[in-house]
């Protein structure tokens, strides 16, 4: 009798454990499972940007999975495998919540949202180089270029647009952090590329009682940016033509011209620099200024190959270009 007893008391408390393992364990694992991340292009969306949205997951099966889409309270998209859905954000100022509901393929609830301040930085920058004045467009940054950086934020919170005069700026350069940069109402950044490829700044603006924040990143490359020059007719009264450059052959239509060679992109800094013109394989003199030259046609026809190099050193980096124009007599 009491070995039928204690037999009765096993059978219990295995069923009692595969009760347990049925219902607890599995459900916990259903809950991992059902883990996914909500990938954004562009990863960092600013106001009135149209943003591409996709689910991802390798803890169940996307596509035989209902996925329903929701932005600010509407349905965007859903159905069966609906893992991408495209929207506009609106304007700046307005929060905007994005929420993705899905039942997986194992019948297991999840839900992920995302919410967008309607915050934005802009970035304004300038690299310590050389163009000419008047020059419209921006001066590009090479290697061991200087480059100022300036942040505008445009930060909201529930109550409305927030003063830039009580903001706090956390600043990092390829993701190092730059305390001696940061601060209360350090908006700006000087930094130098010292060598070729991509860099990553970054600014982290909040308000003072770090209830309201925004990040944004900027990238800057100095690999494809290689200084040049570009040559302009140079009347001796009214200065250098900047609204059309000499081409590669001009034929000359009166007996002198002018020329100068702008220098675009060199590293404004001071170092030694040197200037060569030439005609025809031969040195010749510069005119006034050393990338400025006069020329006087003889009475005989013919043409000319004139030629300049620049070249600049700042702390072991070398700069320089070199270019031509073919004229007809």
């Amino acid at each position: 009798m009491k070995k039928g007893f204690i037999f009765f008391i096993s059978l219990l408390a295995v069923s009692a454990v595969f009760t347990f393992s049925k219902y607890g364990l599995a459900q916990e694992i259903n809950d991992y499972s059902s883990d996914f991340t909500i990938e954004l292009v562009p990863d960092n969306p600013r106001p009135d940007q149209a943003v591409s949205a996709k689910v991802i997951s390798y803890q169940f099966d996307v596509d035989r999975s209902e996925i329903n889409w929701i932005l600010d309270g509407k349905t965007i998209a859903g159905g069966q495998g609906k893992k991408t859905a495209d929207f506009v954000l609106p304007s700046l100022g307005k929060e905007s919540i994005l929420t993705v509901n899905i039942v997986t393929n194992q019948g297991v609830k999840t839900s992920k949202t995302k919410k967008f301040s309607g915050s934005d930085i802009d970035f304004l920058w300038q690299a310590n180089t050389s163009v000419p004045a008047g020059y419209k467009g921006k001066a590009l940054a090479g290697r061991k270029t200087y480059v100022k950086i300036t942040a505008l934020p445009h930060l909201y919170s529930a109550s409305g647009a927030i003063s830039r005069s009580n903001l706090v700026y956390d600043w990092t350069f390829n993701y190092k952090n730059l305390p001696d940069d940061s601060g209360a109402g350090k908006n700006t950044l000087l930094i130098r590329l010292n060598d070729m490829g991509d860099y990553v700044i970054g600014v982290k603006v909040s308000t003072k009682d770090k209830r309201t924040s925004f990040q944004k990143y900027l990238h800057l490359s100095a690999e494809a940016v290689l200084p040049k020059l570009v040559f302009y007719a140079d009347n001796p009264l009214e200065g250098p033509f900047y609204g059309k450059a000499l081409g590669n052959k001009i034929t000359l239509k009166t007996k002198d011209i002018n020329i100068r060679a702008e220098p675009y992109f060199f590293n404004n800094e001071d170092g030694k620099t040197t200037y060569r013109w030439s005609m025809n394989g031969k040195s010749v003199k510069s005119g006034k200024k050393p990338n400025t030259i006069s020329l006087v046609s003889e009475e005989n026809s013919g043409q000319a190959r004139i030629n300049f190099e620049m070249e600049k050193e700042i702390e072991n980096n070398l700069q320089s270009a070199d270019g031509g124009v073919n004229i007809a007599f």
